[in-house]
């Protein structure tokens, strides 16, 4: 039988063992601190972190200091907010650190996903970090999972914190104590923390209004700004759009304060959104002096409606009600709505005119003859510039009688009773919501429950709608008060037809025959125009 060969083995030294059983010399030791508030008292503790990983590093032997990293009054929630925490990243990579020293897991990071992320990649690049409070490193063995865990705690009780704030924040909102930290443009603080009117900001909020009523756009009155160089808000990158707009439909300039316009997201990482219903928000009116009236913040809410509906009507393919006097013209004999009709299509005497729909479907029910478009714009014209002279004469008497009307204090109380009514009722159901999520309840009690909110809530929502039905003297005197705003701010003399102007101030026109035209205006008050035979 034929013997087996036996296997030989050699041993191959590698080449560079001289240079791999050497040594470095020392250690490249850095250290992380921060803080998330800038308090006096976080400030102390900021310093002592500082001055006592300097101390530390130094007095090491074998210790090279590398230098300390240190984020003030920055959360950490997010690594990308920390400035320094990613330049100690950067200079890792780089490979400038061999071991990093830090208080513990909640002050390197507060987010599970961020924190676990970073450790396995410094881990793979070598470096170390050392948890002082926990007596952990990440290069030892099985760290991984009791970080995760600690990790897990500190975003835990991040969450906590920010849900205890958040709270906090919610009550001083509902009682009006919440103190805001930067004013807005226009305002500034006294030194008790209330609003006060900045003189020069406020000149060029007064200027944005009114050139606004004016007839100028968000995108105009931004860009003559900029020419002009009139200086900005605090942090702001430049008069923009969209600043303009902001401006324009903040509440503060009227003296009230809105709250929660914005929220931040309850999990980790939290993240600021725009509040456009999800949350409650929370008006205090009458909270400090006012730079605009009521009356000039209501008729650019008007004409911002307006503008922004016609916007989205001019992008529409299908009819939608495009023309100025859709909807508006009423028939003063059938009471039907008028319709435009182009007549001779294509040729030189082609012409618009508007006629009442039971007279094109049936010339037996209404004899109501129709009215040439130019005619009915000849006729606004006519009226506004009428008007437009004397409007003080006419409108002032008007809202002086509108005033005098007595108000109903039953009916005032009984509005404000049925508000907190329904606000309570609606904590209710949220908290009936909660409780169910829970398991404290089965769903047939919260069912009942909830059929009952319900219940309750409907019988306050259509009492609250009659009492706002009987407040029409109220919407009558804001309506007159929009008309006075408008007039004093768009010329007394117009020589072309205003589409704009003629959405803003009137409701409805009615149409009779012998050639009269009845302009309703927003406020009810109603003037004649004759708009000639010819038609």
């Amino acid at each position: 039988m034929e013997k087996k060969a036996v296997k030989k083995v050699i041993k191959i030294e590698p080449v560079s063992t001289a240079i791999s059983v050497e040594k470095p010399t020392g250690k490249r030791v850095c250290a992380y601190c921060r803080v998330s508030t800038g308090s006096a008292e976080q400030n102390s503790s900021f310093e002592a972190q500082v001055e006592y990983y300097t101390r530390l590093i130094e007095e090491k032997v074998n210790w090279i200091y590398v230098g300390i990293y240190a984020d003030q009054a920055r959360s950490g929630t997010k690594t990308s907010g920390r400035d320094q925490f990613q330049r100690m990243l950067q200079d890792c990579r780089f490979g400038k650190i061999d071991l990093i020293l830090t208080k513990s897991v909640t002050r390197f990071a507060r987010n599970t996903v961020d924190s676990i992320k970073v450790i396995r990649e410094l881990k793979k690049l070598g470096v170390e970090i050392y948890f002082e409070k926990e007596r952990v490193s990440t290069l030892s063995e099985k760290s991984e999972q009791l970080l995760t865990i600690l990790s897990s705690i500190a975003q835990a009780e991040s969450e906590n914190i920010s849900t205890n704030i958040r709270w906090s924040i919610r009550y001083r909102f509902q009682n009006g104590t919440f103190i805001i930290g930067s004013p807005a443009y226009g305002y500034e603080k006294d030194e008790k923390g209330e609003l006060m009117i900045e003189p020069q900001e406020a000149r060029i909020i007064r200027k944005i209004f009114d050139e606004y009523l004016g007839g100028k756009g968000s995108y105009a009155i931004a860009r003559q700004l900029r020419r002009e160089g009139i200086p900005t808000i605090r942090d702001s990158k430049g008069w923009q759009d969209s600043v303009v707009k902001g401006i324009l439909q903040n509440p503060l300039y009227e003296g009230d304060l809105l709250f929660q316009k914005t929220y931040t997201t309850e999990g980790v990482p939290f993240t600021k959104k725009h509040n456009h219903g999800e949350m409650p928000r929370y008006l205090v009116t009458d909270n400090h002096e006012p730079i605009i009236t009521r009356e000039e913040a209501q008729a650019v809410r008007q004409l911002y409606e307006y503008r922004r509906q016609k916007q989205c009507t001019e992008n529409l393919e299908v009819y939608q009600s495009r023309y100025a006097f859709s909807g508006k013209i009423i028939c003063g004999e059938c009471g039907s709505t008028f319709k435009r009709q182009k007549l001779y299509i294509g040729e030189p005497y082609q012409k618009v005119q508007w006629c009442c729909r039971q007279h094109i479907e049936d010339i037996s029910k209404c004899s109501q003859k129709s009215i040439r478009e130019d005619c009915i714009k000849q006729a606004f014209i006519t009226l506004w510039n009428r008007l437009a002279g004397n409007y003080e004469e006419i409108l002032l008497p008007l809202l002086e009688v509108l005033k005098a009307v007595p108000g109903d204090t039953v009916q005032e109380q009984e509005q404000l009773e049925l508000d907190l009514k329904i606000w309570e009722l609606k904590q209710q159901s949220h908290m009936l919501q909660k409780i169910l999520s829970d398991g404290s309840i089965g769903s047939v009690v919260f069912i009942e429950k909830r059929n009952q909110i319900d219940m309750e809530l409907e019988v306050a929502y259509r009492r609250q709608q009659v009492l706002k039905e009987q407040k029409l003297f109220e919407q009558e005197i804001g309506q007159t008060e929009y008309l006075i705003t408008v007039f004093r701010n768009r010329p007394s003399i117009i020589e072309d037809f205003d589409e704009e102007l003629f959405q803003m101030v009137i409701h409805r026109v009615t149409a009779y025959s012998g050639s009269r035209l009845v302009f309703q205006f927003e406020n009810g008050l109603e003037l004649e125009e004759d708009y000639g035979k010819e038609h």
